[in-house]
Parts: structure tokens; C-alpha cells; sequence
């Protein structure tokens, strides 16, 4: 049975192996977790390190998430964000820095830096901003040839400044910079100075913006 522990104190270090359920809000200076993590409230952490599976209930907030396993919360906060596995926000992700190389499933994604995103598996993100780059390349990760055509993101709408994309289905694409490579396919994107796109891409509409 999962132990139920006394959240500990903000500026207690916490390490996790094997599995442990929190009945309310978690603060700490770092956590790290090696098993199972179930908070029912909100977690507050510097620093967290995921090597099994975490689940929150209301929000993370974090400077530094290093995830390679899998997470679960509605709202998700930090500074510099890299992900490993599988990620689902249903609400939203906000930070400076996001990485990202496996299955995301995030409702909004926006950042101030640079958004760089791997898909491993079929990623769903329904609206994704940056005021820097974002882009989307192929996965480093090895798989098995039935596996790969689910190997893509679609999304909503994603707006940024430089924008490089390998196989993105999209609504809407805006930045100033465009880049596609192959495989993507994008309803309307709109550009304010290059345009650059794979013959095996399709685009539907395309607006150049004053500049």
C-alpha cells in the first residue's frame, strides 16, 4: 500500500522510491522521484528530478523539471522544462525553456525562450507560443517501422519567431521566419519575411504580413 507521509517542509530535500500518495499540497526544496508520486494538491518544488511516474492534481511549480518518466498535472510552471517520456498538461504550460522528446499532450504551451519538441509518439499541443524559436524536429529515439508514421505533433495554432517544423499538422502557423520540412501539413501560415517549404509538405494559405 502507498505510504501516506506528512508533506515535508519547504526547505526539505525529498526522494521517492517506491510510492507515496500526498493528501494535499507538497512543498520542498528539491524532489526526486525513482517510483510513484500522487499529490492531491499542488507541488512546489526548486528542483524536480522524474524517474518513474508522477501525478498532481492542481499544479507543478518549479524552476527545473527533469523528467524521464511520466507526468500528469493540469497547470505547469518553471523556468527550464525537459521532458522524457510522456507529459500531459490539460491546462497550461508556461516557462522559459521547454524541451521536449517523447509524447506531450498539453493544451497551451508558451514560453519566452526557445520550444524544442521531438515527437516519439503521436503529440497533441491545441495552442503553442513562443517570443523565441520553436522547433520541431525528428526523434532520436529508435523505433520499431509500424510505430513511426504516429511519430508527428498536431496542433491548433503555433505562433513564435523563427519556426522549423518536421511533421506538424497545423491550423494556423504564424512567425517571422518559416521553415517546413517534410511531412508537415498546415491549413494558413503566415510570415513576415522568409517562407521556406519541403516539396513533400502541403500548405493551404499563405499570407505574407507587413513587415
Amino acid at each position: 500500500m502507498p505510504a501516506l507521509n506528512p508533506t515535508p517542509a519547504a526547505n526539505t530535500p525529498l526522494k521517492i522510491n517506491g510510492s507515496r500518495i500526498c493528501r494535499g499540497d507538497m512543498n520542498a526544496s528539491q524532489v526526486e522521484v525513482l517510483g510513484h508520486l500522487h499529490v492531491s494538491g499542488s507541488l512546489t518544488t526548486a528542483r524536480l528530478r522524474l524517474r518513474g511516474e508522477c501525478s498532481i492534481g492542481v499544479s507543478c511549480n518549479t524552476q527545473e523539471l527533469s523528467s524521464f518518466g511520466s507526468l500528469r498535472v493540469p497547470e505547469l510552471r518553471g523556468v527550464s522544462i525537459t521532458a522524457n517520456g510522456y507529459l500531459s498538461v490539460t491546462g497550461e504550460v508556461a516557462a522559459e525553456e521547454f524541451k521536449a522528446e517523447g509524447c506531450v499532450r498539453i493544451d497551451r504551451l508558451s514560453c519566452t525562450g526557445t520550444i524544442r519538441i521531438k515527437p516519439g509518439a503521436l503529440c497533441k499541443i491545441r495552442h503553442m507560443t513562443s517570443e523565441g524559436d520553436i522547433i520541431v524536429s525528428p526523434s532520436s529515439r529508435l523505433l520499431p517501422i509500424p510505430l513511426s508514421p504516429f511519430r508527428k505533433l498536431r496542433c491548433g495554432i503555433i505562433e513564435g519567431a523563427d519556426l522549423t517544423l518536421y511533421r506538424t499538422q497545423a491550423d494556423l502557423v504564424c512567425g517571422q521566419n518559416v521553415t517546413l520540412g517534410p511531412g508537415c501539413s498546415i491549413r494558413e501560415i503566415r510570415y513576415r519575411e522568409t517562407l521556406t517549404i519541403h516539396p513533400h509538405s502541403q500548405v493551404g494559405k499563405i499570407i505574407q504580413m507587413n513587415t
